[in-house]
């Protein structure tokens, strides 16, 4: 096998959600095997590693995701590879999901990323150099549980959005799929499993275990390589097979 398939050397990366959680994992990842990558959250962050840069984005903003590609260009070139990670999660039974709830939910989970990704597209083929972008949805997006229906749904709207924009934007050679993991230990899972539900879960996962950050290295360095260049409008699971359990 070519050891170069899964290379991100020198390619030029934004990050969305950086700041934290598994989207801090895919920026150090990225940073550590060569790519030059831009952190765009909320939230500040820092890190010590010279091939990593984090801005401050709002990607319900317009005006900050604009210049946060600007700000990337200007320091990299351009962009070659966009991880939509930002997202928020709420729990509330189906029952008690208010509508301005779920609206918040799909303005980032779904517009917001859409918005990332409608100037990822409109750059990439400015530049002719082709692409990828990879979203971060959820097994929830195909499997709910009570008291996240508004979450999932959110997460099946972008996995369909997925399956779209990587049909049609391949003839310009900008490839669009997607991660879904499982239950992970994160910010925004946390307050879950503090309340017992990590031992329920891990009872139902095949892998009897809940996901580390390392779990998902491998599908992210996949779809940001030329490892995946005959890969668009795609979805992978790593979920230790609970989706499979049923």
């Amino acid at each position: 096998m070519d050891s170069d398939l899964f290379s991100v050397s020198e390619r030029v990366c934004l990050v969305t959600g950086a700041s934290s959680g598994l989207g801090a994992r895919f920026a150090e990842l990225l940073a550590r095997r060569g790519a030059k990558v831009i952190g765009a959250s909320r939230s500040a962050a820092e890190t010590d590693h010279e091939n990593l840069h984090h801005l401050p984005c709002d990607i319900t903003n317009q005006e900050d995701v604009s210049a946060a590609f600007d700000a990337a260009e200007r320091l990299f070139g351009p962009i070659d590879v966009v991880i939509n990670n930002a997202g928020v999660s709420q729990f509330a039974r189906a029952e008690e999901t208010r509508a301005e709830d779920l609206a918040n939910l799909l303005d980032v989970n779904v517009v917001g990323t859409a918005r990332v990704t409608a100037e990822a597209f409109k750059r990439m083929r400015s530049a002719r150099r082709g692409g990828a972008i990879i979203h971060v949805t959820s097994v929830l997006a195909g499997r709910s549980m009570s008291g996240l229906s508004g979450y999932a749904a959110s997460k099946a709207a972008l996995e369909h959005l997925t399956r779209a924009q990587g049909a049609e934007w391949g003839r310009h050679g900008i490839r669009v799929n997607a991660i879904a993991p499982g239950w992970f230990l994160t910010g925004m899972t946390q307050p879950h499993f503090e309340k017992g539900l990590d031992g329920v879960l891990k009872s139902r996962i095949p892998l009897r275990r809940l996901g580390e950050a390392p779990d998902l290295d491998g599908a992210l360095l996949l779809l940001a390589s030329d490892a995946s260049r005959y890969m668009t409008g795609t979805v992978i699971t790593v979920d230790g097979g609970f989706s499979a359990a049923g």
